[in-house]
């Protein structure tokens, strides 16, 4: 039969450190898929699921402390039912996004739109050059089987002609004609798209309960299979531990009948000073944990 190289003998193993192979694998499945639910989790911000758990109660999320410069309850009538939703954060600089080509507000944008994708969103924040701007994206399922359209035509197409139009009514202490002007570019935009029927707002999917549902199951049943796999582990070496503690004991009383021998013989004796130092060796030996059974075997054939 043929010899299987070391590593696919390895693989093809039926236990590892005497769990299993199912197991094993069970458990480094377990492993790599929490590991990436977690990636999904964390590349999320906590500042965009607050946001998204705020569309919810309907398309305006206002945080505590935005300047008072957009009029949400006029934005909320504006905006109606629309596939648009609208945040309005605190008049607080948002830290950097880690990317040179995306503003930190446009990256808490894009992660927003992630989560609501079947909308368009904006969102109003401080940004260092721009000051307390919108920032405007499109869900990645805004276009979708049901209601396809081109995103060019809902993205920078539109946001132009509705900065052409609010450009003239905006002020610094108010910035609503903004959410006016685009939905009025919003519903041109969407008479020429959509022939039948214009999308209404998606629900905010429950994919975000959901995945941190999945992620503390997934923690609970991988810390379960993690516990039993140490206990596993533990076992085995008590197990293993106890023979060689027993070997051991029976070691030393070999070894000290030995040496009653070596100290009662006559030192002039045939051999006795080669029997004194082989003891010497091998008690040594014993001390220090080693195997010595030859060694005392040879030692009692001496003796004898």
């Amino acid at each position: 039969m043929k010899k299987l190289p070391p590593v696919e003998r390895f693989l093809w193993r039926e236990k590892y450190f005497g769990v299993p192979r199912w197991i094993v694998g069970g458990l480094l499945v377990g492993v790599i898929a929490c590991v990436a639910l977690l990636r999904t989790q964390f590349a999320t911000s906590e500042q965009a699921r607050t946001i998204v758990e705020g569309f919810r109660h309907g398309s305006v999320y206002v945080e505590p402390g935005e300047p008072g410069i957009v009029n949400a309850d006029r934005v909320r009538q504006v905006l109606g039912d629309r596939p648009i939703v609208v945040a309005i954060l605190a008049d607080r600089q948002l830290p950097p996004s880690g990317e040179e080509l995306s503003s930190s507000l446009q990256k808490l944008c894009d992660d927003v739109a992630d989560l609501v994708p079947t909308n368009l969103v904006v969102l109003y924040g401080n940004e260092p050059r721009d000051g307390y701007n919108p920032a405007f994206c499109v869900g990645p399922e805004f276009s979708n089987d049901e209601h396809p359209v081109s995103d060019a035509d809902f993205d920078f197409v539109l946001i132009a002609k509705a900065e052409s139009a609010w450009k003239y009514r905006v002020s610094p202490t108010d910035l609503t004609p903004q959410i006016e002007e685009y939905v009025l570019a919003f519903d041109a935009q969407a008479a020429k798209a959509y022939p039948d029927t214009v999308p209404r707002r998606g629900a905010v999917p429950d994919g975000l309960a959901t995945g941190e549902i999945v992620l503390s199951l997934g923690g609970i049943v991988a810390a379960c299979v993690a516990l039993f796999f140490l206990l596993h582990l533990l076992a085995l070496a008590l197990g293993r531990r106890r023979p060689r503690v027993r070997r051991q004991l029976e070691m030393g009383a070999r070894l000290s009948k030995i040496g009653e021998y070596v100290l009662s013989a006559d030192p002039k004796g045939s051999n006795q000073a080669e029997v004194a130092r082989k003891y010497v060796l091998a008690l040594q030996g014993h001390e220090s944990g080693a195997n010595v059974a030859n060694q005392v075997e040879e030692l009692e054939r001496l003796v004898r």
